[in-house]
């Protein structure tokens, strides 16, 4: 079970390719090492250097691993810096000389400082050579996870994960730690998996040495005070709760409870109030956690990364100085015994399980033999790669033709549940139709009938080449990333590759293991797997259920039927079903553009038309092989209604469908391409290396043109069936209701969840045929072409995909401005009770709205959220303990800027009014913060603020990706960030506390969403149509203080508005 736990700051919850491991043993694997000459500050505390890692071509970094004495191994990275620290300390002196005199002045005159400087004032200026910035980073990974918590204490790892941050001797206050991260423009987070738990933070490189001490400090000397203990208990509670509602995270604890009683699979990773307080007394538990951490927190099983633009030595003289005192208590990692932890007769069963969300699905998971060592085969990649295989002859192409199945994956995620010393689980995961659940007997079969086949046929060399050929080029021209994703998955992976191999052995197809791969086939059988089945049940039904422990799913049980079993161990052939023919897609040609004169800095217009308008940038920067093709296909159709709205994203979903089987041999030679509705229409992104992008951009344009004549009413109805399931569930989530509810407040043509719905059901197979023909006569097109593909490429490209759609010309004044509420001063709430009724989470957020975007403006808002951000979360979340979740962000919504303060906070705990209430007291408090400033933390702020946002794009599509939000918001601002830091060099102190008045207070314009949780046990099993109900009868029911501060009707608040007219 990985828990991704803490949320500080700018990290977001991510599902991520988690690293192979190679070693099956417990600890840090054996390694080829060298003795080397040490400077004598460092030879008494460096043991050995390890073999360098193998990396990409197009790695520029430097690395080096070394052991200290004291067991603990280090990765070190060195990225390329572009300036020397002389350097950068006098452009940081220039830069802020330059308005030195006007900051005196900023807080006292409201002209003093202008939106954007104009040409002339910018020439005027003079600006030395500015560095671009990237964070430095560090991650330390110890080999303990909760398969090591006591059987009387579950959730014990996860607790400790919180207790280390809580201050140590020499930093002894709670919470400095990510306050000093924040400060220097980092964040922070940490993860506790079944084997390992990581800890990984990132900050600006000149404030890394002083980052790593206060990290290293964790390790060495933690306080965990008791009374920090029974506050972050409530903390690991919170974060229980939001994972509650969660279908994934059900499923796998119910998982867990089908192994061996005895085993550490069979447990509680979570943690909650249950086992950190009610079933253990503080002085035990203060004990405990001591204990825990004297037991496993030992130098010999940790493993730490650190990436910054420094020198390898510097780097090394960090770490030996930081990390040497780290204890060693030469104590192995537990054995954990049985290692066939899922031979029990529970766990060969079928089990139909009540889900929260509304779908059909079917799971058939097995345990396989540990495959940790089998990183260089890799042999259950390529089984998953079979049979997740989308293209013609696969499983899922036929289960789609049949309408039984919409959609498939297989493998494991390779979290520490599923992927692990003791096994590998191995899941065939089908989202079936509600055809295809009546038939999931069938269903079933067909799945054995494809793994007969495999078997039949044995394991294919030419498949392992092609994966083989493809992951080389990955690997070969492989992307940057960010430092602190680099250096979470560098400090995990050293657990179980050797250090040669620890960039490649999660990337890599070493050797053909036909062996391993029979062995895997040999295992999935019918009568040794495990069957879920999820759909909902009437009241009748869960009255005879099961109840699993600790997230109260409903579930209940049966043996396999005997006559179910005899068919699928004799599932017939079926000649549809094959292996994928050879891949078309794969790239052969690599070669580089030269670079040119006078190349545009930003992208440029070459091509203007009634029908199209095409932006271009050669890519000199990163010089690899790829390009990306961004189109924006701009209709106003789907702003006209609900229904509309809902037919496009019909759209969207029926040309996924209708092309898979053909583009899925390019994503499988990673390429990709995907389809997304939009503000004012469809968007397309297609990219990957070169070479076959306009092969592919004319398929999709070719299919997209035969829509309306491809797709069918059997396949409308799964799709619209599958679309009003996904509306449905939506409700579910009282953070998307939130979301939404505010659009809906905010924005003219922005509906509702209950609307879409609603409109979705009333949408029948004519009317999205029409839709579809409509659409596709007359609409405009807007490009971004970039990357590796010169301007006549891009230009013919383009053009062929214009004359193969063949549409007509879309007059501009037809396409509608969007219109936003301009909230009146004062405040505003919308509440409401969250539809799910055994959901125990409620959303806060409060909206604070500015005025229309401007640079000036936005940055005031970026200022003021790197000086509260640590606070907010430090008061709300850690001290006042509301809720596990508390962020700060900054809005622009459809060009009108504003703010929001967001808490998820338990319902069984605090009301929504009080939190909302705990909110406006912070804001008070921040005035405060604002007044006791100083000049120099103020100027700290501002360059810290700088170096974020002079960080530079590690990859291609970071850059590409903000050049399309200019062309996709109409802002075509492409040096946006240079503007922004002209703004923020130049904004005063006394400025920004006149700003922030004037936007508080009297001028406070405020809309409070809430959305209520549950108090108690109610019947989670209540019927939606019900729940559908509620929302205008709630709005009523809580329209308690006065008229003017509750909406109790959307509709009218609407209309009674003033209004931003915006694009």
């Amino acid at each position: 079970m990985r828990i991704i736990c803490k949320n500080f700051h700018k990290i977001c919850s991510k599902f991520r390719k988690m690293m192979n491991k190679s070693s099956s043993n417990r600890g840090i694997p054996p390694v080829k090492t060298s003795i080397v000459n040490l400077s004598s500050q460092n030879v008494n505390n460096l043991l050995k250097v390890l073999p360098t890692p193998i990396k990409s071509e197009s790695d520029n970094k430097d690395y080096k691993v070394i052991q200290l004495q004291n067991g603990l191994i280090a990765c070190l990275i060195a990225d390329k810096p572009l300036l020397t620290d002389e350097d950068e300390e006098m452009c940081e002196e220039e830069e802020m000389a330059e308005c030195s005199s006007e900051e005196e002045d900023s807080g006292t005159s409201e002209d003093s400082d202008d939106e954007d400087m104009d040409t002339e004032e910018e020439d005027q200026v003079r600006h030395c050579k500015r560095p671009e910035q990237k964070l430095a980073a560090a991650g330390l990974c110890i080999n303990v996870g909760s398969f090591s918590d006591p059987k009387d204490v579950p959730g014990m790892a996860h607790f400790l994960e919180h207790m280390v941050f809580m201050g140590s001797e020499k930093y002894p206050k709670e919470n400095s730690f990510d306050e000093f991260i924040k400060l220097h423009g980092g964040s922070d987070n940490a993860i506790t998996d079944a084997e390992n738990t990581v800890f990984y933070f990132e900050c600006l490189d000149k404030h890394l040495e002083e980052a790593l001490d206060r990290f290293s400090q964790f390790f060495i000397s933690p306080l965990m005070k008791k009374e920090a203990m029974t506050r972050e208990r409530e903390s690991i509670d919170s974060e229980f709760q939001l994972a509650v509602p969660s279908d994934s995270s059900r499923k796998e604890q119910l998982l867990c409870s089908l192994a061996k009683t005895e085993s550490p699979v069979n447990s509680f990773a979570w943690g909650n109030l249950i086992t950190l307080r009610d079933n253990v007394n503080d002085d035990e538990l203060y004990e405990k956690v001591h204990e825990f951490r004297k037991r496993h927190y030992s130098a010999h099983r940790m493993t730490l990364a650190v990436q910054a633009r420094m020198s390898l030595e510097q780097l090394e003289q960090y770490v030996v100085r930081m990390f040497s005192n780290v204890p060693n208590n030469q104590l192995p990692g537990d054995n954990y015994g049985d290692k066939d932890v899922f031979n029990t007769a529970a766990f060969n069963r079928l089990y139909h399980v009540v889900p929260i969300k509304d779908l059909y699905k079917v799971d058939i998971t097995w345990a396989l033999p540990s495959l940790l060592n089998k990183y260089k085969s890799k042999s259950q990649h390529f089984l998953s790669h079979l049979l997740g295989d989308e293209g013609k002859g696969s499983l899922l192409s036929y289960l789609k033709k049949k309408l039984w199945v919409i959609s498939s994956s297989s493998g494991n995620s390779e979290s520490g549940i599923e992927h692990n010393s003791l096994y590998t689980l191995f899941t065939i995961n089908l989202n079936l139709t509600a055809e295809g659940f009546k038939h999931l007997n069938q269903v079933i079969e067909v799945v054995f009938s494809y793994i007969k086949m495999l078997k039949q046929i044995g394991p294919q060399q030419r498949i392992f080449n092609e994966l083989q050929v493809i992951m080389n080029t990955n690997f070969k021209f492989m992307q940057e990333q960010n430092a602190i994703d680099i250096i979470e998955d560098m400090c995990e992976a050293m657990q179980y590759f050797a250090s040669e191999d620890y960039i490649t052995g999660s990337e890599l197809y070493y050797e053909f293991d036909p062996a391993t791969i029979q062995m895997i086939l040999d295992q999935m059988c019918p009568e040794k797997a495990n069957y879920m089945v999820f759909k909902r049940l009437d009241d009748k039904e869960i009255e005879n259920c099961q109840t699993e422990k600790w997230f109260g799913t409903k579930y209940f049980v049966r043996d396999i039927p005997q006559d179910w079993l005899k068919q699928w161990q004799n599932a017939p052939l079926i000649p549809e079903l094959s292996i994928p023919p050879v891949n078309c897609f794969i790239t052969t040609e690599f070669s580089i553009l030269p670079d040119v004169d006078n190349n545009p800095e930003f992208p440029t217009k070459i091509l203007q038309s009634d029908l199209v308008e095409l932006w271009y940038k050669r890519d000199m920067k990163f010089k690899l092989p790829k390009a990306h093709y961004y189109f924006y296909l701009i209709t106003p159709l789907s702003l006209k209604s609900a229904k509309n709205s809902c037919m496009l994203f019909a759209l969207v979903n029926l040309l996924v469908i209708d092309i898979a089987e053909e583009i899925y041999p390019a994503t499988s030679a990673n390429l990709a391409c995907s389809f997304a509705e939009f503000e004012k229409g469809l968007t397309i992104k297609i990219h990957g290396l070169n070479e076959k992008l306009p092969i592919l951009i004319k398929l999709v344009s070719k299919y997209l043109k035969n829509l309306p004549a491809r797709i069918t009413e059997e396949m409308f109805e799964v799709i619209k069936d599958k679309l009003l399931k996904y509306c449905n569930n939506t409700l579910l989530k009282p953070d998307v209701i939130a979301r939404e509810m505010r659009l809906n407040l905010l924005v003219d043509k922005h509906w509702d969840p209950l609307e879409r719905v609603k409109a979705m059901s009333e949408i029948t197979f004519e009317d999205i045929k029409n839709y579809i023909e409509e659409f596709l006569k007359t609409f405009y097109v807007k490009v971004l072409v970039q990357g590796n593909v010169d301007s006549d490429t891009a230009i013919t490209t383009i053009d062929q995909f214009i004359k193969t759609l063949n549409y007509n010309q879309l007059n501009k004044q037809d396409i509608p401005l969007f219109k936003v509420t301009k909230l009146d001063k004062g405040e505003k709430c919308l509440r409401l009770k969250c539809f799910e009724p055994s959901n125990r989470n409620s959303i806060i957020t409060n909206y604070y709205q500015s005025d229309l975007y401007s640079i000036e403006t936005s940055i005031m808002f970026d200022i003021v959220s790197m000086i509260i951000e640590e606070p907010l979360f430090d008061i709300l979340r850690t001290k006042e303990q509301l809720g596990y979740d508390v962020s700060c962000t900054v809005r622009d919504t459809f060009g009108v800027l504003g703010f929001i303060i967001k808490v998820k906070a338990s319902a069984t705990k605090v009301t929504t009014e009080f939190v909302n209430q705990r909110i406006e007291a912070f804001l008070k408090h921040t005035k405060s913060l604002l007044a006791n400033l100083n000049a120099e933390d103020f100027e700290k702020i501002k360059t810290n603020l700088i170096k974020t946002k002079r960080c530079t794009d590690v990859h291609l599509q970071d850059e590409v990706e903000r050049n399309w939000e200019e062309i996709t918001n109409e802002y075509y601002t492409f040096d946006r960030i240079k503007k922004e830091i002209e703004a923020i060099e130049c904004c005063g102190l006394k400025k920004l506390r006149k700003w922030w008045e004037a936007h508080n207070s009297k001028n406070l314009r405020k809309l409070s969403v809430q959305i209520e949780g549950c108090k108690d046990t109610e019947k989670s099993e209540e019927i939606l149509e019900l729940k559908l109900q509620l929302i205008s009868n709630e709005i009523e029911a809580t329209a308690r203080k006065d008229k003017s501060y509750f909406i109790t009707d959307i509709e009218g608040f609407k209309k009674s508005a003033d209004v931003f007219s915006v694009r």
